[in-house]
């Protein structure tokens, strides 16, 4: 017997392929750091479309286009957040410094059925990623679907070259 105990006895075989808002790919991607604006109090959630905020100066992004400003991004999944008392987990919060990818492969969930080589559009108000037919839909300039998925499922997003310079 191991002296002292074992925290942990028994082991997954396999990890989770995917995350909502983890990287798809390790090689050509970028990440900005922005500061959270989110004045409902809900926090920002993972994997979802974020725009030029107002709030907190230059660096500040908002839930898709709450304030206005153009699709800068994704919000990419950040395993170090605390669990807060109000209950929030896998969110910024208001204030909040915020990974956002801006080029390259990024799992997200698909808000409607999505095809590889589909345009992306999100939502402006939830910040929710899908194709044309998304209701409310903003495209994505210089970003498609590089894998198929249903609705609720994880997909690939490729962000191009350009989402670097919003």
């Amino acid at each position: 017997m191991l002296q002292p105990a074992p925290v942990q006895t028994t082991y997954t075989q396999y990890l989770t392929a995917a995350q909502n808002g983890m990287p798809a790919t390790t090689s050509g991607w970028d990440v900005d750091t922005k500061i959270c604006e989110d004045t409902s109090g809900l926090g920002i959630g993972f994997g979802l479309a974020v725009s030029q905020g107002t709030l907190h100066g230059d660096r500040s992004a908002c839930l898709g286009t709450f304030s206005g400003g153009n699709f800068i991004g994704i919000t990419r999944a950040d395993p170090t957040l605390p669990n807060i008392t109000s209950g929030f987990t896998d969110k910024y919060q208001d204030g909040d410094n915020m990974a956002v990818h801006v080029r390259g492969d990024i799992w997200v969930v698909a808000h409607e059925a999505v095809a590889a080589g589909d345009a992306v559009y999100f939502n402006a108000t939830t910040g929710l990623l899908g194709n044309a037919n998304l209701t409310t839909g903003t495209i994505v300039e210089d970003a498609r679907w590089m894998t198929s998925a249903a609705a609720g499922s994880l997909a690939v997003v490729r962000l191009g070259n350009s989402a670097g310079n919003r």
